[in-house]
């Protein structure tokens, strides 16, 4: 990859769509006609200043075809979690300065919601800025607390959420944008969860947290536009939302 701007997009694209009755890579999924992943590139390619990069996996050759000339790519070999899908990145990551992570799974986040999350960024010097929305219906992301000031003082993860944290319904959606030597230091503390096995992107959150980094947060209010396809009731639901627009 040739280093031409300041900033890095990933994409993490290395999964399946079984629970969508796909039997192709996720990513290539139709939303409303296009490709689920197109959406997002075009979000990205339309600011004019930031590279590409996609995490492959599953059925990686026909994603690799299909973003050739778009975005380079990186594969996955196991799925062992977001946070280990990254760290695949690390030797692209610390050629730029400022690193965007989203989930290919969430194809609605805009060009407008990019550069929004890089004027936050740079205007509060964060080291993370993110994206949320408060939901009207339940979805097994992490949950955001949030105290009295508005600040994030935690997030937690759906299958260690508790009643008070569910009541709230602060979602938070993955998608990021980092200081990427801040990045790189919070991959290699990553651990892996001991329910899951998994190594999540979302503890990079509670360790800076920890570490009283510079968290920026960025609330969109059309909280449908941050929703993850992972089942055809989600895909119905954000069709339904979108032919009504």
């Amino acid at each position: 990859m040739e280093n031409k701007s300041k900033c890095l997009g990933i994409i993490l694209a290395a999964g399946k769509g079984n629970r969508l009755d796909f039997n192709g890579p996720k990513p290539l999924l139709k939303v409303l006609g296009r490709p689920m992943i197109d959406y997002l590139i075009d979000s990205f390619l339309k600011t004019g200043y930031i590279d590409l990069l996609t995490v492959v996996g599953y059925e990686k050759e026909k994603v690799i075809n299909h973003i050739e000339g778009k975005s380079s790519h990186i594969f996955q070999d196991r799925q062992l979690g977001t946070g280990h899908a990254v760290a695949q990145c690390v030797d692209y990551i610390k050629k730029y300065n400022n690193t965007f992570i989203t989930v290919g799974d969430a194809p609605f986040v805009s060009t407008a919601h990019l550069l929004s999350m890089m004027d936050t960024h740079e205007r509060e010097n964060a080291d993370c800025t993110f994206l949320y929305s408060k939901f009207p219906i339940k979805l097994p992301y992490g949950k955001l607390s949030f105290n009295k000031n508005g600040k994030v003082e935690k997030l937690i993860e759906n299958h260690q959420s508790d009643s008070v944290i569910n009541r709230q319904q602060h979602y938070f959606t993955s998608q990021y944008l980092f200081k990427s030597e801040i990045l790189i230091k919070l991959l290699y503390r990553i651990k892996a969860d001991p329910d899951t096995g998994e190594y999540n992107l979302t503890d990079s959150i509670n360790l800076l947290i920890k570490d009283k980094g510079k968290l920026s947060s960025i609330f969109v209010q059309n909280y449908w536009e941050l929703i993850g396809i992972n089942s055809l009731d989600d895909l119905s639901f954000i069709e339904s939302v979108y032919e009504g627009e």
